[in-house]
């Protein structure tokens, strides 16, 4: 049997085929053109035989599939173990195959390199790859859509690298496991992109375009970096992801999708141009950048998300600028806000500022907090479907937290009980020459006999009643003017101890 007469281009010099030819012709069965093949009786099982023949073949060159076009056969290389005396590439440039390449519980112990190729399909459910595998320059899928590749629960040992590539249809990588670098540049995927569950060490997608959208519900990865990406329906859904490290950069506008996702550390850019809006909700957010001002600040939807190291004291501005509101969001949001997560959302942030040091910050989320909190006692006290007893108490609960809020703004404004006191101290010296009078000395001080004279003694007689001092050289004459005293002086306990707790609160902070 002869070599086959069929020579190629190869690093730079020409090359001779070096398989033997098929019966009664002078090339080998993947040289054959496709009307010889036809001819000569090659099946896609003689083809899987010359590949199993080059794979225990000494020549490593037999492992080249260059220049060869497969039309109306697929390459069933399904459930083969790949293997050789070395770690030469396996090899496929120049390639047509417009039908399947099946690697289906395929063991790869060699590298593979898809270069300048165009496949129909390539379907890899369950196989193994030991080494990285390759494909630039290439088309991959037909124009009559479908899953152009498909690798459901593959793992990948070391990396695989795609350039310059586009894929006609979808690709479906679900629970895939990269143990290395998964890097898709320059490339498009006309079809869905769907990587659910996907695990790898490093991801990276850089100038590539998913023109029906990209999913990575479930995906765990190291880091994982979206730089001038494109999506057809402008969605990034990462719903219930891990990341170590995330950083995501869009070439135009963009919703990523980060519902119940972790992101221990990173960067969430917006783009040159339009709007890249982030969805956070349930999300636990870590050491991350987020490029905002205050006008740009609602593109990030915080909504029942978690903290755990995100600097608050990096946005001091911009959270002062909008009110220490972290909710509002600039798109409808999938999930509506609620009351109760409006309580939790200021309450995970309270906790998160407070876990990092920033007492100020905190001390603002756990007035909103508690401010939601009294929207919920309202509702519940308004709910027709709660007990009569449950109704009472939420009703007894907005009460009081309406009062703290009034009186103290819950422990963080003692500005406010200040002036309540002075209020107090005010009213009551304008209210006691009012009644029977004041018995100051031999004179009893009213407003008639005096006039707004009266006022000195008053204000001196409310402000040691108001401080619990009770001196004794002036006092009310009747029983109206000795009630108001009474209450003053407990009024002015009170708040006096509401004071010192609310400005103690402040100076530890």
């Amino acid at each position: 049997m002869t070599g086959c007469d069929h020579r190629y281009a190869a690093t730079g010099a020409e090359r001779a085929c070096p398989r033997p030819t098929a019966d009664g012709h002078g090339k080998c069965a993947f040289h054959l053109r496709p009307e010889e093949r036809a001819v000569a009786g090659v099946t896609g099982a003689d083809l899987r035989a010359a590949v199993v023949a080059d794979l225990d073949a000494d020549d490593p060159a037999r492992r080249e599939y260059v220049d060869v076009h497969l039309r109306d056969l697929d390459l069933d290389l399904s459930a083969l173990i790949i293997d050789g005396d070395d770690v030469g590439h396996l090899t496929f440039r120049d390639v047509t195959i417009e039908g399947t390449l099946d690697l289906t519980g395929a063991v790869v112990r060699h590298p593979i390199k898809i270069e300048d190729a165009a496949v129909g399909r390539l379907v890899a459910d369950r196989a193994s790859f030991e080494m990285e595998v390759t494909a630039e320059g290439s088309a991959i899928g037909t124009s009559g859509g479908g899953a152009a590749v498909r690798a459901r629960r593959g793992s990948f040992d070391r990396s695989l690298r795609i350039a310059a590539t586009r894929f006609e249809g979808g690709v479906d990588l679900a629970a895939c496991r990269i143990d290395g670098w998964l890097s898709v540049d320059d490339t498009t995927v006309a079809g869905g992109a769907h990587f659910p569950n996907l695990a790898v060490g490093t991801a990276q997608f850089v100038s590539t375009t998913f023109e029906s959208g990209a999913e990575f519900a479930g995906a765990t990865a190291e880091l994982a970096a979206f730089e001038r990406v494109e999506v057809g329906d402008d969605t990034l859904d990462l719903t219930g992801g891990r990341f170590e490290e995330l950083r995501v950069r869009p070439a135009g506008a963009l919703r990523c999708r980060l519902v119940e996702a972790t992101v221990s550390a990173g960067r969430l850019d917006q783009p040159d141009e339009g709007v890249a809006a982030y969805d956070l909700t349930g999300a636990t957010v870590g050491d991350v950048d987020i490029d905002c001002d205050a006008e740009s600040f609602d593109r990030y939807r915080f909504y029942r998300t978690g903290f755990d190291g995100f600097r608050f004291s990096s946005y001091h501005t911009v959270f002062r600028d909008n009110r220490w509101h972290i909710h509002e969001y600039a798109h409808e949001p999938e999930q509506p806000d609620a009351v109760e997560g409006l309580e939790q959302t200021y309450l995970e942030a309270k906790q998160g500022a407070a876990d990092v040091g920033d007492s100020e910050t905190g001390s603002m989320f756990f007035v909103r907090e508690l401010r939601y909190r009294r929207r919920r006692y309202a509702a519940h006290a308004r709910g027709a479907t709660h007990p009569t007893s449950h109704r009472v108490d939420a009703a007894l609960r907005w009460v009081t937290n309406g009062f703290l809020d009034l009186i103290a703004g819950y422990g963080e404004r003692p500005q406010r009980t200040a002036m309540l006191a002075l209020a107090v101290i005010l009213g009551c010296a304008a209210a006691f020459p009012a009644t029977e009078g004041l018995v100051a000395g031999d004179e009893v001080v009213t407003y008639t006999s005096h006039g707004l004279a009266a006022v000195v003694d008053s204000l001196y007689f409310s402000i040691v009643t108001f401080a619990t001092l009770g001196l004794g050289d002036v006092h009310p004459v009747g029983t109206l003017g000795r009630f108001i005293a009474a209450a003053e002086g407990l009024v002015g306990a009170f708040l006096t101890a509401v004071f010192v707790f609310s400005l103690g609160r402040r100076v530890t902070r």
